[in-house]
């Protein structure tokens, strides 16, 4: 199932980059390997469901991949996740990672921990030419991800606050 989810990631992501100028499937991919790292560092998990949700975690946004077809692909419980980590693009932009945080938190914890992978992939050291509003904006959210979602992963939570920690100092540089 992982195969299959990381060819279909790789397929929805093509061509498109992520904010570091890396092909945008290295962020689901190193996503993914967060998993692998906090089921090795002792967390008990469904590390089938963690880590095939952290790589399809984006292909709904991103991509013409359907809910429906994850579903029909991967199961149900894979595209709930999913679908629990999709932003709702019908609420305020100010509104919808709390929505999808509530939504994560009704799951099973290995969503929670696939967020806080995603999140953790996301946070690579801003670049230097990035706006202090930019890196403000990433933090907030880290924070509010920490906050709402920790309790499912000590290993990812720790991880998380090390990211958050990096983006403090960034902040605290740039003053």
């Amino acid at each position: 199932m992982f195969h299959k989810a990381l060819r279909l990631a790789a397929w929805a992501h093509y061509g498109q980059i992520t904010k570091f100028g890396d092909p945008y499937v290295t962020h689901p991919v190193a996503a993914s390997y967060e998993i692998f790292a906090a089921v090795e560092a002792g967390e008990k998990a469904d590390i089938d469901l963690a880590a095939v949700v952290a790589l399809l975690h984006d292909v709904v946004e991103k991509s013409d991949v359907t809910l429906s077809s994850i579903k029909k692909d991967f199961g149900k419980r894979v595209a709930e996740g999913v679908g629990a980590m999709t932003k709702n693009d019908d609420l305020p932009e100010e509104e919808r990672l709390r929505d999808s945080l509530m939504r994560i938190l009704e799951q099973p914890k290995e969503i929670a921990m696939a967020k806080l992978a995603d999140r953790i992939s996301g946070m690579l050291p801003p670049a230097a030419d990035w706006e202090r509003r930019k890196i403000e904006t990433i933090l907030s959210n880290a924070e509010l991800i920490d906050q709402m979602l920790s309790e499912a992963s000590p290993y990812l939570a720790h991880r998380l606050k090390s990211r958050i920690a990096l983006y403090r100092t960034v902040l605290e540089k740039r003053k």
